[in-house]
């Protein structure tokens, strides 16, 4: 049985249809749109013994996420953490009792956007001597 130059074409091109078919695609490890970056470990975090006013401020290419805000006193009656940028008031956080410690871990996170800075505004009964804070969170491209 002789072999035709149209069926060694045709085996050719069906052969490298399925090569094609196979190969693998790029792989993208994210959704399009904001991604999560600054390498391999974008974790952030800012906290100690607040002044009255404290100010957290984004890179210039990147937004912070803020997920999550954690405070506490040992002889306060009450604690006030307010954040706001320039554009407005984001969000405020409290707690009412002594020896008192929260932490709020937020599902969709806050926002900074790149380049803007977070104003946190501290208010405590007794003052802040003996208070304490920790804001985290993840880089994020824009």
């Amino acid at each position: 049985m002789q072999t035709s130059r149209f069926q060694l074409g045709l085996i050719a091109t069906l052969a490298f249809g399925l090569g094609f078919s196979l190969s693998s695609s790029e792989a993208v490890g994210y959704p399009a749109g904001s991604a999560i970056s600054m390498g391999t470990n974008p974790v952030w975090s800012v906290g100690g013994l607040p002044l009255a006013t404290e100010t957290i401020t984004a890179p210039p290419d990147q937004d912070m996420i803020i997920t999550d805000v954690h405070f506490g006193n040992t002889d306060a009656q009450w604690l006030r953490v307010e954040m706001s940028l320039p554009s407005g008031s984001l969000a405020a956080f409290s707690s009412d009792s002594p020896t008192d410690r929260h932490l709020w871990s937020l599902r969709s996170g806050i926002r900074i956007p790149a380049g803007e800075t977070l104003t946190m505004a501290f208010e405590g009964y007794y003052g802040l001597g003996s208070s304490r804070y920790t804001v985290s969170g993840y880089y994020a491209r824009p």
